[in-house]
């Protein structure tokens, strides 16, 4: 790579502030060249890995084997700006952590016991490379003898250089020297791989296709599509089903549909499945977010709220589960995000204190341990210090300290209520807070909207949203970027999804539910809310399934832009569930059967006649529950379709002479005088109620060629 390129990537970790169109087409043409130069002449590909221009600082993907991307095993590339030493941070770890996928596999005990196979190729003692466990840099003799003991060690082979941007110190170009870095750690990779083809080749022929990790795979995106009466809504409840069970769709079709209905209630009961309906009505505000009014109980007065939507509150559920630096935390998609002054900026004697003690301290001591029932008066500034410590900050709420007015050195979660502490001679007000970052330096101007941080005590920092703090937590300064998000499947459908305003309701949805696009994935993709200011975006592990009447005339309005995002799963009419019925002599799956064929040659498949409308009805049946079926549903269908053409009408139903289901009225010619001419006359049918009483009429529909059905 040459020089030109490398500076590109260097002065924009380096850098500060926004960039422009140009600079951002140079920075995604030099980090391909940056991968595409590491991996010539290799059998490697990029599986994972950031963006730079969705964040400075850092720069990292990982290599992995060809065919081998599901494996927890790779390189990751990872290049860093320190900004005490003004220098790029380069490493390159063989590191056993996830396998790409639809899901991220990550490390189970066999993996971890293959990966120390690393140690079996003889040691890398050249300057750079070093042999790294939880404790630290070790030699590899030292753990190898602990691999005899603890075979599943986490162990990783590490390669580290730096480079000095202002001097631009360079014995040799850094894309070489990282692609002969990464040539030498490729054979202790290859050596844990050995191991691998083994357990990849005793699993069944379809897993590697439709099954993950034991579940079977579905689409994050899909629409059932066909005419009215094929059971599109019914197998929404089998679909959400089997995608939260990881099942087949075929398994599940085979089991008692009341026994499904019965989970399918429960996981809705546990907010794993909501349920909307699009109509035309239907807008962003509902879906996503919007300003809704409120009248204040103590002064009648209106205001307005932003609420999240259906749709938003479901992802910020779906997005709840986290684990970040080795502990279990589930971190509310709604929790608000704190600015706290722990004694001030800088360092200081109270926040390494409360770094070290997990909790958080203020001062205002002379109000005592009940400040507001103090004698002393409060002016309003301290009232509203503390009111947001005591009463508006909530368990589970994220704080971050104050460093600098452009920099935290601190993040954590919010454990406890306010506890005063007695024997504290200062700061006695106290919450418990669990620090996840400790002692860092991380630049949040840009992301505050370029709103200097100040002294106050506390304060919201309403501009910054959740998914930025996660991602704080993921990439920076030695936490773990390994970040388990909620595996469990969460299934969101959409009844009738053709018949509201796609683009006004979904707006810049329509790019976040591609899933390429969602959190956690290589191309994850944040947009900003209009109204709450906040980034959005969706989880990798919600499905949305749609439903789609094929025969709806606003299906014309149906955005390509959606389609394109969705798999179609077609939802035809089938005869076969009808074989065996028969009311009188009349068989319901062939006369199903030919209304169709008809429909279609005289229409389109489009707008053939669902089998639901018939499912209700048995062999026990009496010829007027047909009667009922056809007065009530399917001559007033066929009404519709055929804009009242009784004619085509009548030749669905096979136009038999004996018994005609719709009969022409003969026109009132005594109603005018000679000025109007009876020829102009509209001609009118009536449905005739004698024939649905008889099953010959019905038969009539199917003829000869079906007698014996």
């Amino acid at each position: 790579m040459s020089n030109e390129v490398n500076m590109v990537l260097f002065e924009f970790l380096a850098g500060e502030g926004d960039i422009s169109n140009e600079e951002a087409i140079a920075i995604q043409e030099a980090e391909k060249h940056f991968y595409e130069n590491l991996m010539v002449n290799s059998n490697l590909v990029l599986a994972d890995g950031n963006r730079l221009i969705n964040r400075r600082k850092r720069l990292w993907g990982v290599l992995k084997k060809k065919g081998y991307e599901e494996l927890p095993h790779g390189l990751q590339v990872d290049l860093r700006w320190s900004r005490e030493e003004e220098q790029v941070v380069v490493r390159i770890v063989l590191q056993c952590r996830y396998g790409s996928g639809t899901k991220k596999r990550y490390p189970t005990y066999e993996d971890l016991i293959r990966h120390s196979r690393l140690l079996r190729i003889p040691y890398l003692n050249e300057d750079g490379f070093h042999y790294v466990s939880e404790s630290g840099i070790e030699s590899p003799e030292a753990l190898k003898k602990q691999v005899e003991h603890e075979p599943n060690k986490n162990i990783e082979l590490v390669f580290i250089h730096h480079v000095d941007v202002r001097t631009g110190n360079q014995k040799k170009d850094l894309t070489q020297l990282l692609h002969e870095a990464i040539q030498r750690m490729v054979p202790s990779y290859e050596a844990i791989l050995e191991a691998a083809p083994t357990i990849l080749m005793e699993q069944p022929p379809m897993i590697t296709k439709h099954i993950e990790g034991g579940r079977h795979v579905h689409p994050k995106n899909m629409i059932l599509q066909g005419p009215p009466g094929t059971g599109k809504t019914y197998h929404t409840v089998l679909y959400a089903v089997a995608i939260i069970e990881g099942k087949a769709i075929s398994d599940i079709k085979q089991e008692d549909y009341i026994e499904v209905k019965k989970r399918y209630a429960k996981y809705r009961d546990e907010n794993r499945i909501a349920f909307t309906t699009f109509h035309q009505s239907y807008g962003y505000e509902e879906f996503i977010e919007g300003i809704k009014p409120v009248i204040a109980t103590d002064t009648n007065e209106i205001g307005f709220n932003i609420e999240s939507g259906v749709f938003k509150e479901f992802c910020d559920l779906a997005a709840a589960d986290h684990r970040f630096g080795g502990y279990d935390i589930s971190i509310d998609g709604e929790a608000r995000i704190w600015k706290v002054s722990l004694g001030g900026s800088g360092d200081r004697p109270l926040k390494k204190a409360c770094f070290d003690k997990g909790v958080m301290r203020i001062g205002w001591d002379h109000f005592g341990e009940d400040p507001f029932n103090s004698t002393s008066t409060m002016n309003p500034s301290e009232r509203s210090i503390l009111t947001y410590f005591y009463d508006t900050m909530k368990t589970g709420d994220i704080v971050l300290s104050l460093k600098d007015e452009r920099h935290i050195d601190g993040i954590g979660i919010i454990e406890g209520e306010v506890e005063w502490l007695e024997d504290e001679d200062r700061y006695q007000r106290s919450r418990k807070v669990n620090w996840l970052a400790q002692n860092i330096e991380l630049d949040i101007h840009e992301m505050n909207m370029r709103k200097k941080l100040t002294q106050k005590t506390v304060y919201p920092l309403d501009r910054l949203s959740v998914s930025q703090v996660e991602r704080m937590l993921e990439g920076e300064y030695s936490i773990p970027d390994v970040s388990h998000q909620n595996e469990k499947p969460y299934v969101f459908i959409v009844d009738e999804i053709n018949r509201g305003n796609i683009s006004k309701i979904l707006g810049e949805l329509i790019t976040l539910i591609e899933p390429s696009k969602r959190m956690g994935e290589m191309e994850e993709t944040l947009v900003k809310l209009p109204y709450s200011k906040k980034e959005f975006g969706v989880p990798n592990n919600i499905y949305i399934i749609g439903t789609m009447n094929t025969a709806d005339r606003s299906i014309a309005l149906m955005d390509t832009a959606l389609r394109r995002r969705f798999q179609f799963v077609e939802m035809s009419p089938d005869p076969q569930l009808l074989q065996g019925i028969s009311i009188e002599g009349v068989h319901l799956k062939s006369v199903l059967d030919i209304m169709n064929r008809r429909i279609a040659a005289l229409y389109d498949r489009d707008h053939m006649i669902g089998h639901a409308y018939f499912m209700s009805l048995s062999s026990t049946d009496k010829i007027d529950a047909l009667q009922q079926v056809f007065l009530k549903s399917i001559i007033p269908l066929l009404q519709e379709y055929f804009f009242d053409d009784f004619g085509k009408i009548n030749a669905i139903f096979g136009n038999d002479k004996t018994y005609p289901l719709l009969i022409q009225e003969v026109p009132a010619f005594d109603l005018f005088d000679s000025s109007i001419d009876v020829r102009d006359l509209e001609v009118s049918y009536q449905v005739n109620h004698t024939v649905l009483k008889n099953p010959e009429t019905y038969k009539a529909i199917y003829g000869k060629q079906y007698a014996n059905a």
